[in-house]
């Protein structure tokens, strides 16, 4: 039995992993997850790393750490305080301790990925269903992108871009990275690229958009159960 410590990324919330938990669960693993202050204007990736601490499992003989989008970012942060057997970077924004993510990368968004609205007080939302499904959401079913919409949270970012990355060097240890090849939010050029050279693998592959969690957490779960020996089930 392994232990899924599963972190979401922007917008989101602990909620976008219950079909993956649900199926890790059904084979005998047990999960963590837990909601990250992305709505808090003054939180910076170190009060993300804080949240993921606060949630981390008593036994972790047996962690695989497992971030989506943003919250990739937060999983070396952990890694470096906490025994993890392998970390898990989905559809992710691959961490650059040399700078931004985006810097010296093929465009990490789609031509027409987050459209969205800036308010006053820093926070950013998708005010239009269509925007976050072809941003997040471009191969789920209908039914499943308005349950996703109706839960997204403001996203507020005003602390986490305006200082370097807390590491100088990413923490040893095995990292898997997995991709979509219609994600609009974090294109396959982008990624493969910035695996390569700042995570030295090369992505697996789903035929999923930005949100394998909804449009295919069974493949996704098969993924992951893979990677602790433990066959599909």
């Amino acid at each position: 039995m392994s232990i899924y410590v599963l972190v979401h990324g922007a917008w989101h919330g602990r909620w976008c992993w219950g079909r993956v938990e649900d199926r890790l669960r059904a084979r005998g693993h047990r999960t963590v997850s837990m909601d990250l202050p992305v709505d808090d204007g003054s939180a910076t990736f170190l009060d993300y790393r804080n949240a993921v601490l606060e949630a981390w499992p008593d036994d972790d003989d047996d962690v695989v750490l497992v971030g989506h989008s943003l919250g990739a970012m937060v999983v070396p942060l952990v890694a470096a305080e906490r025994p993890v057997t392998v970390s898990v970077f989905v559809c992710p924004v691959v961490p650059n301790v040399a700078g931004l993510p985006w810097d010296d990368m093929p465009e990490m968004g789609a031509a027409g990925a987050y459209q969205t609205a800036t308010h006053q007080d820093g926070s950013v939302t998708f005010d239009s269903i269509d925007e976050a499904r072809f941003t997040f959401y471009g191969t789920c079913t209908a039914s499943d992108t308005a349950w996703a919409f109706e839960r997204l949270r403001p996203q507020n970012s005003a602390s986490l871009w305006d200082r370097p990355y807390p590491l100088e060097t990413l923490p040893p240890g095995r990292c898997v990275v997995i991709g979509g090849r219609r994600d609009h939010a974090i294109t396959p050029e982008f990624l493969a690229a910035a695996a390569a050279r700042r995570l030295g693998t090369d992505p697996v592959w789903l035929d999923s958009d930005h949100s394998p969690f909804l449009s295919d957490a069974p493949p996704l779960v098969d993924v992951l159960t893979g990677l602790t020996g433990v066959a599909p089930g």
